[in-house]
């Protein structure tokens, strides 16, 4: 029993880190910023990729320089990052003039740290006409993301809650037992 409740933790802590990626939306025509911050670590070689669905390269930073010989047509003139940031550890990319084909998984990875942060980008169409006030303008809000906070904490209680009742069970046989000697 508690082995099955193990196994059950871990495949739900596994599910919650497979779906902690990052979402960012945006809107047709508009921009948007795609992040990508290694921590607090100080890299010696300032390098970076960012990749779209692991295939179509995005953009380049290499030894602290913006190189775009290499990158996918479609994206030519679309890419901006911050310079300025990258010894902050800031590798964030600003993806403009975005289309509905833009949507999908995009990848910053840092190989001094073998670290690959990736980020989903949906892209909405403009709201159009007056926006009532208090209105967010059809972007939905970020409240969800404390769900994948919240998983560990369940399971962490539940474990618990198993533990103590076995160990409760355990308990009781033995002084059942005993009393019957």
């Amino acid at each position: 029993m508690l082995k099955r409740v193990l196994l059950i933790c871990f495949f739900i802590l596994l599910l919650n880190e497979a779906s902690a990626q990052e979402v960012v939306q945006g809107f047709i025509g508009g921009a948007a910023v795609l992040p990508c911050h290694p921590g607090n670590r100080k890299l010696v070689v300032i390098t970076a990729h960012w990749r779209y669905d692991d295939r179509k390269n995005v953009y380049d930073i290499l030894n602290g320089q913006g190189m775009t010989t290499e990158q996918d047509p479609e994206y030519k003139g679309r890419t901006v990052t911050f310079p300025a940031e990258y010894s902050k550890g800031n590798f964030s990319l600003k993806l403009g003039n975005l289309q509905k084909s833009d949507e999908g998984s995009y990848c910053c990875f840092i190989p001094e740290f073998n670290l690959n942060e990736c980020v989903n980008l949906q892209v909405k169409e403009k709201p159009s006409g007056i926006q009532k006030p208090g209105s967010n303008g059809g972007v939905e809000t970020t409240a969800w993301r404390i769900v994948p906070l919240l998983i560990p904490l369940f399971s962490t209680l539940l474990l618990f809650s198993v533990l103590t009742t076995q160990i409760t069970n355990y308990t009781n046989c033995n002084y059942t037992n005993y009393n019957y000697l």
